[in-house]
């Protein structure tokens, strides 16, 4: 969809010439903008309820229409094609009237590069066949990520690449590969529907917007296991813990089955957190990285989960790492505050000892860095 409401348009243009992440519009109140971690108001008029629902129909279809009637909240995304920017929204009801949420995307495709990515991500997204998954909490740049991966695909390989999104987000041009994204409630029915037929489809590349159910994880692992690549993201805030959130989708009797057969097939596990770098505005990645090596795989279907966190960090050479380390480095780069570091780290005590160049050793009398 394309935008065309003045009001909108007005709103929009102040919050991409503040450089804002996002937009916010409630009903009788002024409109307010996120820049770093603070909310401002912006120059404009407030919004009634019903100026404000013709400016959600305006960017939406039907379908959006139809989710926000029954379930009081729907994610949508559209287009301005005069200030080169995509929006994604969420539209729903507080205290019985409608507010609005915008977040400003990239112009045009991120790259690894452009968002200080670590390099092993791009060989990763490279490789033929697996399971990727990118976690973090809500807004923590996880489609952004997964759209960097595409796009590196998309530079380096002649690949076929389908994506099933809610909403689609980053638009694709097709260039050395053949990519085709489909969105929930425009292009197909659900997720469900959409995965039961792509593998008719010859995809070399899957990208999952969410990996939301047993049966969507179900879908990965089959595919990954006769050659493909799936790419999804999950909510989740350490790599451990996205093994929590993907058993907790299946019943007691099943799991162990299911663990062997992910761990068999994972080829990277990432957790990003978005920080407020040093000048207050941009927005920086920590990442926490588990590349699915032998090793790994092994603690894994050992099910030896508390001994991850030191194979982590022993694992620097294999491109792994902690976000306490991550956190370190971005601290040592003058890339964010001490207490940015320290108010984020899991481990703040030993976070700040490392700061001062005090090394842990860790039990086999291996240096520690960033634990």
């Amino acid at each position: 969809m394309i935008a065309t409401d003045s009001y909108l348009l007005q709103c929009l243009k102040i919050a991409s010439e503040l450089r804002a992440q996002d937009l916010f519009l409630k009903s009788g109140q002024v409109p307010r903008v996120r820049i770093g971690s603070d909310v401002f108001p912006i120059d404009a008029a407030p919004v009634d309820e019903a100026r404000l629902y013709a400016i959600f129909k305006s960017v939406t279809t039907s379908y959006h229409e139809g989710q926000l009637k029954i379930e009081r909240s729907v994610d949508f995304s559209f287009a301005v094609p005069e200030f080169g920017f995509r929006f994604r929204g969420n539209a729903f009801y507080q205290q019985s009237q409608l507010s609005v949420v915008l977040r400003l995307l990239w112009k045009g495709i991120p790259s690894f590069d452009d968002l200080q990515l670590p390099d092993i991500l791009k060989k990763v997204a490279l490789e033929k066949s697996g399971i990727i998954l990118v976690a973090g909490v809500v807004s923590s740049g996880k489609s952004t990520t997964i759209a960097a991966m595409v796009n590196a695909i998309n530079d380096n390989l002649k690949k076929h690449i389908i994506t099933v999104e809610d909403p689609i987000e980053f638009v694709h041009p097709d260039k050395l590969s053949l990519i085709e994204q489909r969105e929930i409630g425009t292009d197909t029915k659900d997720f469900d529907s959409a995965l039961k037929y792509v593998v008719r489809q010859s995809p070399d590349v899957v990208v999952i917007g969410e990996m939301r159910d047993a049966e969507t994880l179900k879908f990965a692992l089959n595919a990954a296991e006769v050659g493909r690549l799936v790419i999804s993201t999950v909510h989740a805030q350490s790599v451990t813990q996205i093994f929590d959130r993907i058993l907790g989708f299946f019943k007691q009797d099943e799991r162990d089955a299911v663990l062997r057969h992910f761990a068999m097939n994972m080829s990277c596990l990432m957790v990003q957190k978005l920080l407020v770098g040093k000048d207050g505005k941009s927005l920086l990645p920590a990442t926490e990285i588990l590349i699915g090596n032998y090793t790994m795989k092994k603690l894994v279907m050992d099910k030896e989960f508390e001994k991850i966190h030191q194979a982590l960090v022993n694992s620097g050479h294999d491109g792994m790492q902690t976000l306490d380390q991550s956190l370190l480095a971005m601290y040592q780069k003058n890339l964010i505050t001490k207490e940015t570091a320290v108010q984020n780290a899991r481990r703040p005590v030993e976070m700040e000892k490392m700061m001062q160049g005090i090394v842990f050793t860790s039990s086999s009398g291996g240096k520690i860095l960033g634990g």
